[in-house]
Formats: C-alpha cells, sequence, structure tokens
C-alpha cells in the first residue's frame, strides 16, 4: 500500500496556513500610547532586526468606519521621499519611539498620529498602503503593515523584552472586554 502524505492533512483548515509575517515575525505591542485609551500599537520583529510597524487589532481606529485618508508629511518631513542605500540600509530617517510616521484624517476633519514606537531607522513606507490606505483596514498584520523600521541588535533586543507580547496582550485585552 503507497501512503500519500496530502491525505494525512486537511487542505480546507485554514488554520495550517499562516501567513509569511505569522511564520517569521514576532509580535510586540505598546498600549495606550501617549496616554490616549485604545491608541495601540503592534511592533513584528524579525530575527534580522527588521521591524514592521502595525496597528493592534485593539486600535479604536478599527471601531470606526468613516472614510480616512493617510498623510505621510509629517510637519516639514516626508516619509515617502525616505531613502536608504547598501545593504546596511544606511540614511534612512532616525526614528524615535514618539516619531510620527503617519497621519490618519478622517472624513470629519479630525485625525491622529501612529508613532514609530521604537528608536530606530526609517526604511521604508508600505507602497502598497500608499496606493491603497484601504489595507489599513482590510489588512493591518499584513499588507496593510505602516512602514519598515530597521534597529540595532541591543535595540531589537530590549524592546523585544520591554514590550507586550501576543499572550499577554490578548490576556490584557480580553480582561478589558469582561
Amino acid at each position: 500500500m503507497e501512503y500519500n502524505i496530502l491525505e494525512s492533512i486537511d487542505l480546507n483548515e485554514k488554520s495550517i496556513y499562516k501567513s509569511f509575517t505569522e511564520r517569521y515575525f514576532s509580535k510586540r505591542y505598546i498600549l495606550n500610547v501617549n496616554g490616549i485609551k485604545n491608541n495601540d500599537i503592534m511592533l513584528l520583529f524579525h530575527s534580522n532586526r527588521i521591524t514592521l510597524l502595525c496597528l493592534a487589532p485593539s486600535h479604536f481606529f478599527f471601531k470606526r468606519d468613516d472614510d480616512y485618508k493617510l498623510n505621510f508629511t509629517i510637519g516639514k518631513v516626508d516619509r515617502l521621499s525616505n531613502t536608504v542605500k547598501g545593504k546596511g540600509k544606511k540614511g534612512g530617517q532616525m526614528l524615535t519611539p514618539n516619531t510620527a510616521i503617519c497621519k490618519v484624517e478622517w472624513s470629519d476633519d479630525t485625525s491622529f498620529e501612529i508613532p514609530a514606537g521604537m528608536k530606530g531607522f526609517l526604511v521604508e513606507i508600505n507602497e502598497q498602503l500608499v496606493k491603497n490606505p484601504k489595507l489599513l483596514r482590510e489588512s493591518p498584520n499584513s499588507d496593510g503593515f505602516i512602514a519598515i523600521m530597521l534597529s540595532s541588535i541591543s535595540i531589537s533586543d530590549s524592546m523585544k523584552k520591554e514590550l507586550l507580547n501576543h499572550e499577554e496582550y490578548l490576556k490584557i485585552i480580553n480582561s478589558s472586554c469582561e
């Protein structure tokens, strides 16, 4: 009797197919950024020090259905003009945890800024998000990430230790919903 490996798993079960970010990035969270309730961000850390900036699922942004646009010009700095060169990604805009990466502007003229959440350098803004801002709402943890950042090994390691991991985040979010 011949064994067919494809018959050993249920190919219809979605949980076996993890996205690229689920497979290779570890999730860390910052809650209530700048003291604002549900102003929560998620940083996805790769082992190569690359970090993706995303809104956390608990962010107040997801509770509003209003139309919005993304503005990547903060003050006199245009995040879209960021350029990096070479293997070491030299020349990226320097970031601190409170540096605004972009601003979400609602149709009612209210807005909020999305901070970097960590010290490092801006590698690039997500071009897919620039072309299709709806990805921020539709696919925030994969195609809708906001920016790619790079930090030193020591900063990356210390941030991962300082911030909430996914299990701690879920515990806090679930307990606040009760």
